[in-house]
C-alpha cells in the first residue's frame, strides 16, 4: 500500500545482527516494548527458530541483505498488482514480503523493467490473482535478457527513468496514488474522453506526462534493443525468447553479461569446495519456455 498508494512513513524494528544482550545493553526501551508486545506471541510459535529469536524477524532474508548493503537506493515492484510499476525506494527501507526487489541502484535497469518491452514479457510469463498479475521473479525477471545498450543509449534510459521515478513520487505527494495514476494513464492511453473529474486528477497529477514519459522511455528501450517501437506484442515475445537462449547459450560457454558485476563477480567467485559462498548464490539464466 505505501508503493502503490500513498507512503504512511511509518517505521520498523530491525534488529538483525544483533543478539538478545545486545539489544537489552544498547536499546532498553525497544527491548523492553518487544518483550511486551512481541515476545509473548513468539512464545507459542511453533517454529522453533523464530521462537528462540523473538526480538528479530521470523525470516530476515539473509540472501537479500548482502546484495542491498551499502546501496543508496534499490528497486521494488509489488509482487500482486493491477498495474505493474518499478520505483527506486531508499536504501534504509526495509521491504516486506509482498515485494519484488532488484537490489540495483541504476536507473538503467529501473529504466528497462519500466518499459512497454518488459511488461509483455512479465505478463506473458508471470501468473495471475484473479485479475492482478503477479510478478514472480524466477520467470519474469532471471531469464529476462536486458539490451546491450551503448554508453548513450544507457544514459537515455537512465534520464527518462529518473524523470519518471521523480515524477510519480511529486504526484503522490500531491494526493494522487499509482494505482490512480496508472488507472487515468490507461484512460489517456485508449483515448477515452476524460469526465471533469477525470480532468481534474490529470491536472493535479500531470499524468498526461506521464504517458509521454512512458512513450519516450518505451522508445529509448527498443533503440537499445536495435528494434522497431511499434512492433506487436507478439512479437516483441518472439524476440525475447530468441535473444534468451542466445544469452543462455553466452552463459553455457562461461560468457556472462552481469548486470552488476562489482557485486555479482565476487558473489559467484568459488569456495573451498568450488561452491558458491552461502547466502551469495548467483542467478543463473533460465531458458524461456
Amino acid at each position: 500500500r505505501d508503493l502503490t498508494d500513498q507512503p504512511r512513513n511509518v517505521m520498523v524494528i530491525d534488529l538483525f545482527g544483533l543478539t538478545e544482550e545486545q539489544v537489552r545493553k544498547t536499546h532498553p526501551a525497544i527491548y523492553q516494548h518487544l518483550l511486551q508486545t512481541v515476545k509473548p506471541e513468539r512464545d507459542q510459535n511453533n517454529d522453533t527458530t523464530t521462537r528462540k529469536n523473538w526480538w528479530i524477524f521470523g525470516r530476515n532474508r539473509e540472501d537479500l541483505r548482502p546484495a542491498l548493503k551499502g546501496l543508496p537506493r534499490y528497486i521494488a515492484t509489488v509482487e500482486t498488482a493491477k498495474h505493474r510499476a518499478f520505483q527506486f525506494l531508499d536504501g534504509a527501507t526495509v521491504p516486506d514480503n509482498r515485494l519484488i526487489v532488484t537490489a540495483s541502484a541504476d536507473a538503467f535497469h529501473l529504466g528497462v523493467l519500466s518499459s512497454r518491452i518488459h511488461m509483455v514479457w512479465a505478463l506473458a510469463a508471470g501468473a495471475l490473482l484473479e485479475d492482478r498479475p503477479i510478478y514472480t521473479k524466477t520467470r519474469c525477471f532471471d531469464p529476462f535478457p536486458f539490451p546491450e545498450a551503448s554508453k548513450a543509449q544507457a544514459a537515455s534510459i537512465r534520464d527518462l527513468a529518473e524523470e519518471l521515478d521523480q515524477h510519480r513520487k511529486r504526484a503522490q505527494e500531491a494526493g494522487l496514488g499509482l494505482t490512480a495514476q496508472y488507472n487515468l494513464l490507461e484512460r489517456l492511453r485508449s483515448g477515452a474522453s476524460l469526465t471533469d473529474k477525470e480532468k481534474a486528477l490529470d491536472a493535479k497529477g500531470l499524468v498526461s506526462l506521464l504517458l509521454d514519459l512512458h512513450q519516450k522511455l518505451d522508445a529509448a528501450v527498443a533503440q537499445a534493443y536495435g528494434w522497431p517501437v511499434d512492433l506487436s506484442d507478439a512479437d516483441i515475445l518472439e524476440r525475447l525468447v530468441a535473444l534468451n537462449q542466445e544469452r543462455a547459450a553466452e552463459e553455457a560457454k562461461g560468457h556472462i553479461r552481469w548486470l552488476r558485476p562489482e557485486y555479482q563477480v565476487a558473489a559467484s567467485a568459488p569456495g573451498p569446495s568450488n561452491e558458491p559462498p552461502k547466502g551469495k548464490s548467483i542467478q543463473k539464466r533460465r531458458t524461456a519456455e
